[in-house]
Parts: C-alpha cells; structure tokens; sequence
C-alpha cells in the first residue's frame, strides 16, 4: 500500500523547494531549466511558521527577489506601528539578542493582527492572543510583555490613548525559573567543577546574567568594585565586591599570574576575562551553556535537576538574598540593574515568608502565655 503523499505548500511563481537531511530549502529561480534561467536566489526559512502564520520575513525577500513593488501597510495598522517600532531609537538600544527575542513576538502579532487598526484593541483581544500561547505559559507572558511594550510606545506617539494590556493578567507558572536555596547552592560548591563554581559565584554575588558576568574583565575590577555595563539594558552599574567573591577573586587572580608567568603583573591593566575555561580560553554565551548543560547532567547533580534550576536561577536568589538581608528595593535594584517593579515582585514573596514566620512566633507566644499556669 502507497504512503499518503503529505500536502504541499502552494508556492508561488518560480519558488522551489528541495530537500535535503530531511530539511526543507527554498529558492527563487525563474525559468529554471530553461534559456531564459535568471539568478537563483536563496530565501530565508520557510513561507509558514510552525503554527502556519505566514513568515513575514520569507515573504518579504520573497517580493524583493521578484522585484515586486512591496507597497507600505496602511497607516493606524499593527504592520505600519510594528515597523515604526523597529525604527525607533528605542528600538535601537536595545541589545542584539532582545532585539532577536522581542522580533520573534513581533513577527507572531503581525502575523495575527498586522492588518487590524491599533485603536481597535480591547483587553479581550490581548487575552485571546496571550491564550494562543497558554500551553507554554513562559512564552505566552513574553508575548504579553512584548505587546505591552509595543503598546506603551505607541501610546506615548499618539497611536491611542492607553495601553490594553495593563488589565490582563500574566499566566501562572511563566514567571520563568525559581531561584536556588542556599542548601543547594552550597551542594554546587562541594560537588561542581571550579570554574564552574566561580561563573555560579560571580554570578551569585553580582546578581548579573550569564551574557554580562563572561564579559567582565580584571580592567573593570578596581578599588573593592565591579563595572558592569549590563549588554541587555546598556545600565552602568558599579557593584561593590562581597566578602567572599572577594576571596575567590583573590584566587582567580594568582591564577591568571601564573599562567602568566608574572606574579606581579597588575591585571587592572590588562583587558583579561575573570572568568576563563579550564582551558585558559575566554568563554562565548554558547559554549558556557554547553559545559554547564553536561555538568548539570552529571549523576550528582540529579537532585538539582529534579528542582528544575538553571543558571539565570542565581541571580534571582541574589534579589532574593539581598531582600532577606533587609536591603530595599531601591538598594537591591542598584545592584542587580532590575527595574523596581520586578525587584517588588520578589519583595512581596520574601515579605510574605518573613511576616508569615512573626505570625508564627507571636501565636506561640500568646499559646504559651494562655496555657502558663496563674498562681
């Protein structure tokens, strides 16, 4: 009996697909075959999305390498605020991998509603395109924040009066990932390779991401400080050195001048990684993850895999830790670089846990007062 033939994407003139390792490849080659044969013309990815919206970005090569005429979308609609957006200086600051992120949000809203008017929008309509998205709830509350932005921009432009996404609520379990106890954090430290103990503690102590602490350098330690210029949010933080990333500080140091062969050599003039593989090279974002991935896969580590804990875990239990120690939100924001309305956010679970543990202690004390005997 015959396979059923899957069905094909109808493509339109002189586009053709080839596949190869199971992967599917467009081009734009008109009159293939033939005398007339122009140019062939590679075209990025594929004309549909995962969930078959159109490929905004396919499409537009696509009309490019045909030499149509692609005519502006219609003024007040979510396609002309969207690439308003993109153009904004705004925009602009924003670091390459938000960008990459928030564009692939965009692309989904323009696909969804790039011909709808951006007055037109109700909470109820933010709702349902927030519910597309409600098997992975993370993702589904990124969509939101990146429509909210999009939303806070264009109101202050004159695009509408308000934005509608402030009344609807984000979903639970997407708030990303928990932060790490300090029970398991001290079970990291017995049991990881160092130099992935010193990335854990750097990141810890400084309540920065993973993209930042890799790019801090022993020129941007000076004086019992750290700068920092956070790549997502380009904020220029000085972070005061805790006690003890200062000790290991100290040993990352008569390391690196060893493997100088200069133990008197002054790092603060040399633009020299802090954090460094057990190579000795530099580490990039992708390959960290990739060494993180395989120790966290060790067999030791199974405990902290059942938590679910991940590296962006540290900084929230630096939020977390810095609250507990009776910082305010003001003081904990200098430090991780965090607008103060996520840093409340942690505030309300931390002062939940401290109020509740004096509501505690208050009824045994009044238990035990009650039951003293009166004589």
């Amino acid at each position: 009996m015959a396979r059923p033939r899957r069905d094909r994407i109808k493509l339109p003139p002189h586009v053709h697909c080839t596949v190869a390792r199971g992967r599917e490849y467009f081009s734009y080659h008109p009159y293939r075959g033939t005398r007339r044969a122009g140019k062939r013309i590679k075209l990025p990815g594929a004309p549909a999305n995962a969930d078959g919206t159109p490929n905004d970005n396919w499409w537009s090569a696509y009309r490019l390498a045909a030499g149509e005429i692609t005519s502006a979308p219609r003024a007040g609609t979510f396609a002309a605020l969207i690439d308003a957006y993109r153009a904004s200086p705004e925009w602009a600051q924003l670091s390459a991998r938000t960008q990459h992120e928030k564009a692939r949000h965009l692309d989904r809203i323009a696909g969804t509603w790039g011909e709808l008017q951006v007055s037109g929008v109700d909470p109820k309509h933010v709702l349902s395109l927030r519910d597309t998205r409600a098997l992975t709830p993370a993702d589904a509350n990124n969509l939101l924040r990146t429509l909210s932005a999009l939303m806070g921009w264009s109101s202050l432009r004159g695009w509408r009066g308000d934005n509608p996404c402030h009344r609807v609520p984000k979903l639970k379990g997407g708030d990303g990932w928990d932060p790490w106890p300090w029970e398991d954090l001290d079970y990291l430290r017995q049991h990881a390779r160092p130099v992935m103990w010193e990335a854990a503690a750097v990141a810890l102590y400084t309540g920065q991401r993973l993209s930042d602490i890799l790019l801090m350098r022993w020129s941007d330690f000076q004086n019992g400080q750290i700068s920092v210029t956070q790549n997502k949010t380009r904020k220029k933080l000085w972070i005061p050195v805790h006690r003890e990333l200062g000790h290991l500080l100290q040993t990352l140091q008569q390391r690196t001048q060893e493997a100088l062969a200069d133990p008197i050599v002054d790092l603060a003039t040399l633009r020299l990684p802090i954090l460094r593989s057990s190579r000795g090279m530099p580490w990039t974002v992708d390959g960290f993850k990739a060494s993180w991935s395989a120790e966290l896969n060790r067999p030791v580590f199974a405990r902290l895999r059942e938590r679910r804990l991940v590296f962006h875990g540290l900084r929230k239990s630096a939020v977390v830790f810095l609250l507990e120690a009776g910082c305010t939100d003001a003081e904990t924001a200098a430090i991780t670089g965090q607008t103060r309305d996520m840093v409340e956010h942690y505030a309300r679970q931390v002062n939940q846990r401290r109020l509740a543990a004096t509501a505690i202690l208050k009824w045994e004390a009044a238990d035990q007062v009650r039951n003293t005997p009166r004589g």
